[in-house]
């Protein structure tokens, strides 16, 4: 069984980095952390300031995901996964130069402006850095995957990972077309698809999400 990221890998340490700035001296630079910036397979979680809603509508959802598809245009990334909670969002991205921190900067913005224009709202929507891990080995890519994937169903939107909307898990297993933009080949490669059909791989592997708990 693939290592698991745990909160502390992913949403604590988001957290941590959000409201205090930093780590250690060792690795922080004026008080902020150093982003990891190298090409790589790259786990994303950005959300709203002070917990309020990141998505109030599914306008908002929708207009997210058209700024992701022109980063990846853009930028010529590739989208493993998207995962859209109501106060943040989980996204694995692979990039294949150092346009991370340009291409996310490019988003938030965007959406940030948009939401407070159709919010009538003030002040800054995204948190100011958004929380980012490259990486590095197969094990902790399937790990980050079923996280991603299994986070509606922790939080009690839905009872099966592939039946939340708002994540492009479905597309991934081949149950539903509403995100092409998406590409888990990797992923399904390791997981021993071909032969094995996308749904064949990847259900299993969220399978026993509804009783799992993540420490």
């Amino acid at each position: 069984m693939s290592r698991e990221p745990t909160s502390r890998d992913c949403h604590g340490t988001w957290l941590r980095w959000t409201s205090c700035g930093s780590r250690s001296s060792r690795d922080t630079l004026v008080g902020v952390a150093l982003r990891d910036s190298e090409p790589g397979i790259h786990h994303v979680i950005v959300g709203a300031t002070d917990h309020i809603e990141y998505y109030s509508d599914d306008v908002d959802r929708l207009d997210w995901l058209r700024r992701l598809v022109r980063m990846l245009d853009r930028f010529g990334w590739t989208c493993l996964l998207f995962c859209q909670m109501t106060t943040h969002v989980h996204v694995l991205v692979e990039t294949f130069d150092r346009s991370l921190p340009s291409g996310m900067k490019r988003l938030n913005e965007g959406y940030g402006r948009e939401f407070n224009g159709r919010h009538e709202r003030r002040g800054a929507l995204i948190r100011r850095r958004y929380w980012s891990r490259r990486i590095d080995d197969d094990e902790y890519l399937l790990g980050a995957f079923r996280y991603a994937a299994l986070n509606p169903v922790r939080e009690g939107l839905c009872e099966r990972a592939e039946d939340w909307p708002w994540s492009s898990f479905a597309t991934s297993c081949g149950l539903s077309d509403a995100y092409p933009f998406v590409d888990a080949t990797r992923v399904l490669s390791l997981l021993g698809s071909p032969p094995l059909t996308p749904a064949q791989a990847l259900l299993p592997l969220v399978a026993d999400g509804r009783n799992r708990h993540v420490a």
